[in-house]
């Protein structure tokens, strides 16, 4: 195989489906190029597959290698080599956070769906971030009284709403 990937407009695709589906011999995939809409990516069902089959071996991997117990301190310096933001969490996060990824994504490989295992990876760099800003932080942790103002907030409404 060549590239890996190539951009196509998505026209292309529309207006000669067998050359541009041809691509896919010489690129892994396609990205289809849409105007104001997320790009598409077209590949075969060989490299879905590949890549699902290598999102297994790889989270059985890590599970066999944290079920060998390895050092906390190992743990935690190996998941900080990926994400560099863990920095900023707590150490008892960081475990939570390892935790939460490895279950996440043995689930996530048996169902053959990824979208879990970003979803985790974001909430906890969203709370890695709360906890790099000192002051958000304080202000998201604080204890309320009862003097807070918790008034009715409107309800926003919907781009397109306002017309009707």
């Amino acid at each position: 195989m060549g590239t890996v990937s190539e951009s196509v407009p998505f026209s292309e695709l529309i207006q000669h489906p067998r050359e541009t589906t041809l691509r896919l011999d010489e690129a892994e995939t396609l990205r289809l190029v849409r105007r104001n809409q997320p790009d598409l990516m077209l590949a075969t069902v060989e490299r879905a597959e590949r890549d699902a089959e290598v999102f297994d071996i790889t989270t059985r991997l890590l599970v066999g290698i944290i079920a060998q117990e390895p050092s906390r301190e190992v743990l935690r310096s190996s998941l900080m080599g990926v994400f560099a933001w863990t920095r900023f969490l707590p150490a008892d996060e960081v475990d939570e956070f390892l935790t939460e990824l490895v279950d996440v994504a043995r689930a996530s490989a048996e169902i053959r769906n990824l979208r879990p295992v970003a979803q985790v990876v974001v909430e906890w760099q969203h709370t890695a971030e709360i906890h790099a800003d000192a002051e958000l932080y304080r202000r998201l942790t604080r204890e309320h009284s009862t003097e807070d103002d918790f008034e009715p907030v409107e309800v926003p409404i919907e781009p397109g709403e306002e017309d009707e």
